[in-house]
Formats: C-alpha cells, structure tokens, sequence
C-alpha cells in the first residue's frame, strides 16, 4: 500500500498525496480563501483544462530553499568551488537536495544510491526523497502550438536567434525561472502513463488581482498582503533529450 505523502504549501494548507505527485488541478486554495478568488481561479483552471495540456511542475531548489529550511547542499557538494559534481546522483547537478528523507532509499558510502527496504549495510544513511527537483505538481497549462523565432541581443552586442514560446498556467503551483516543466499523458484515473518534453520556465510573471468582497472591503491573505494570484505565465525553453534533467524522477 502507498504510504500517503503530506506536504504544506506556500500559504499554509496541507496537501495529500498517495501516488507521490500532488494533483492540483481542482486545488483553487484553501478553506478560508474568498470566494470571488476562488471563483477566479476555478474558471481559469477550466479554461486549461479546455484548451490545454497535463503538465507535471517541478521546483528547482535554491540557496533560498536552504534558508527555508526544505533543502540542503548535496553531500556531493564541492566545499571549494561552491558547486557540485556534474554527475551528482542525489541532486542531477543542481546542488541542493530535499531534507525530507526517502523510506526504502539509501546512500552506499561510494555516494551511490540503493534502493532497500531496509538498511542495506554500514556506512548507509537515507537519502534524500527530492533530488535537486522538489515535488511534482499535476496540473494544466496553455502552450503554444509552436515557438516564435525572436532575435535577442546579447552582453556583447552579438544579435542572437532564439525560439520564444510563451505559455500560461494556473495560479498554483508558485513557479520561478529554472523549475521544470514536463509534458505528460494521463489515463482515465489521472494518473501518469507517459512522460514527453522537457522544458525550463524562463521570466515568470504571476498575475494577481486585488481582493474586495461585495460591499467593498479589503479581503487579506494569510500572511497579510491583499494580491491573490489568479495564473502565471512564462517562458518555456526546451531541454536537449541528452540533458541531465531527462533523469529527474516523475514519481514524486
């Protein structure tokens, strides 16, 4: 049997899981969150759900993560040139891991990983569940159809040709530049059979509007501000399938 998986979220609320990957896809807040936002939020989701794709949400951990207190630096991590290993089993390169440690994974001494449901042997500690890549969020975007071909201009004056397809997402999960976006298929349960593309979310931009109740009142969020984000959009930039990204795990 599963064990179920709890995670609390930016604004406080407790997410449950029993396949490893957070489905958020009718997750519009929590119980105290207006009404009107939430009434915002649903019809945005609807309408990815109309006319989108199933995409499943990685967060790329960060010196900030540290400071919160959800990640670490890898073991691996280099103490002299403040970065990891390029083939870094625990963190796919990134250099930070998850503090929340794996039920039936090890790490062996030599750094390589295990899996057992017990301890394998002496010298092996637990490994950490979320490697580089925090949880998976299931949910819904709008891509485009096909990239636009821009020219930008680089530090040295240098005119560049690149490929810019922007897309719109819903307002949860938070996402910032470098988290992971991977298309996906799903069965009629909503549980993933096939993984597709692979991108990296490049100049977020979370849309809010400001909350008022019926006779003109202020309605505040949880940690006082008065914005609610109703969707994101993004840039999406395509990972070569040869990337060290391609083995970031799916099913957590």
């Amino acid at each position: 049997m599963p064990v179920p998986v709890t995670l609390v979220d930016p604004l406080g609320f407790v997410l449950t899981s029993t396949t490893g990957v957070f489905n958020v896809i009718r997750y519009y807040g929590g119980p105290h969150t207006p009404q009107d936002i939430a009434r915002r939020r649903h019809q945005v989701m609807e309408a990815m759900r109309r006319f989108g794709a199933p995409v499943l949400v990685k967060h790329m951990y960060n010196d900030q993560d540290v400071q919160k207190g959800i990640a670490a630096p890898s073991p691996n991590f280099d103490t002299v040139y403040k970065q990891p290993r390029h083939n870094d089993p625990l963190s796919h390169g990134v250099g930070f891991v998850s503090v929340q440690t794996s039920d039936d994974e090890w790490v062996a001494p030599d750094g390589k990983l295990v899996v057992s449901a017990t301890l394998p042997g002496p010298g092996y500690v637990k490994a950490p569940r979320y490697r580089g890549y925090g949880p998976g969020y299931l949910t819904y975007i709008i891509e485009p159809d096909a990239a636009q071909d821009m020219f930008r201009l680089t530090e040295t004056g240098a005119l560049i040709k690149v490929q810019d397809a922007q897309a719109q997402a819903p307002w949860f999960p938070e996402m910032n530049d470098n988290d992971l976006l991977i298309n996906v298929e799903l069965d009629r349960n909503g549980n993933i059979v096939e993984t597709h593309e692979r991108f990296q979310l490049k100049q977020t931009q979370p849309v809010s509007i400001r909350g008022m109740d019926r006779r003109g009142r202020r309605e505040y969020t949880e940690d006082g501000g008065n914005r609610f984000v109703v969707y994101q959009g993004f840039e999406m930039t395509l990972v070569p399938s040869q990337d060290e990204i391609y083995n970031v795990e799916t099913d957590r």
